[in-house]
């Protein structure tokens, strides 16, 4: 079985190939490309994909023939998880990387995933309820202090606030792409979430979980502030 493109992979191939571009740059800004219907080959709408990759991740320089190779293995393997239909599994750095770097990491995805999803939708009133939350949480996650940890929370906390994150951006990502993408990809017998005129939608059991551990979260970040 292939090894899954991971982290080290996209930071070895930025650095092999001389890019000055973050992998949570990167990363996010695919991300939110694909969850918000831009399309991986040329099109009228979109345009060419490598040429908005240089426009907006790589300050309009040239991207090396390889490594764009290897970014579309990376496109391709989230474009397959989010097909799937289970919440994608962000990739993040390895647990042994410093907690501020991992934190720093998940604040700059949270600012990368917007501007991909931009690309293609220009308006948002047309969102749901569920996916304008998630794009409320992005700005909050983005504006994250992570220089230091919130006073008398425990190292164990700290990793439990990162998890947290980690997996509302990946169910958010989920949300966003069965919104706006999924229609590009019909899938036979596909459980997709797709509001119909702002009608509530029955949310799996594991979704609904996600969102009850999100809830917790952000009401103890919120009263930690206060």
């Amino acid at each position: 079985m292939t090894a899954k493109y991971d982290y080290v992979a996209l930071k070895n191939d930025l650095d092999r190939y001389g890019s000055s571009a973050e992998p949570a740059e990167v990363y996010g800004f695919i991300l939110g490309f694909i969850c918000g219907g831009g399309n991986l080959k040329n099109t009228t709408k979109t345009g060419n994909f490598k040429k908005i990759l240089e426009q907006f991740v790589f300050c309009d320089a040239s991207i090396n023939d390889e490594l764009f190779k290897r970014l579309n293995i990376l496109s391709d393997e989230i474009l397959n998880e989010l097909l799937a239909g289970e919440g994608i599994t962000i990739v993040m750095p390895d647990d042994d990387e410093k907690i501020e770097n991992r934190m720093a990491y998940i604040r700059e995805l949270a600012c990368s995933f917007m501007p991909g999803v931009s690309v293609t939708q220009k308006q948002f009133n047309h969102l749901s309820r569920d996916l304008n939350e998630f794009i409320h949480d992005l700005v909050d996650i983005s504006r994250m202090d992570v220089a230091a940890p919130v006073a008398g929370e425990s190292d164990d906390a700290v990793e439990e606030d990162l998890l947290v994150l980690s997996d509302h951006l990946g169910v958010g990502a989920q949300i966003c792409f069965e919104e706006c993408a999924a229609k590009l990809y019909p899938k036979a017998g596909g459980d997709f979430i797709i509001e119909d005129e702002g009608s509530p939608v029955k949310l799996s059991a594991e979704r609904e979980e996600a969102h009850a551990r999100e809830e917790n979260y952000w009401a103890s970040r919120t009263k930690g502030e206060n």
